[in-house]
């Protein structure tokens, strides 16, 4: 069966309606190089790396493919601890 929208396929110029989940910790230049060299979108996760990291990543995943891939960012502040708020999360959550 084909794949007959193409429209996400010619955004990022992939073959496959495959976009990898860019898992801190868990992702590697190697990982995202598969992906991509198998069709989908490979997605870097940058997060967790200092710029020097990236920068490396990066040039590893670009010296093993000329395919599309995602760098992925945390861009967002983080929230300020609610005790109020987790205890009424956790008050939902304890019948689980």
């Amino acid at each position: 069966m084909a794949w007959t929208d193409r429209r996400i396929l010619d955004l990022f110029g992939i073959e496959a309606p495959i976009i990898q989940a860019p898992m801190a910790g868990s992702t590697t230049p190697e990982m995202v190089v598969a992906v991509s060299e198998a069709g989908g979108l490979g997605s870097l996760t940058c997060a967790q790396y200092t710029p020097q990291q990236a920068r490396e990543a990066v040039q590893r995943v670009k010296g093993s493919t000329s395919r599309p891939f995602n760098m992925n960012f945390f861009c967002h502040a983080s929230p300020e601890p609610d005790p109020v708020r987790a205890a009424a999360w956790h008050g939902a959550l304890k019948r689980y």
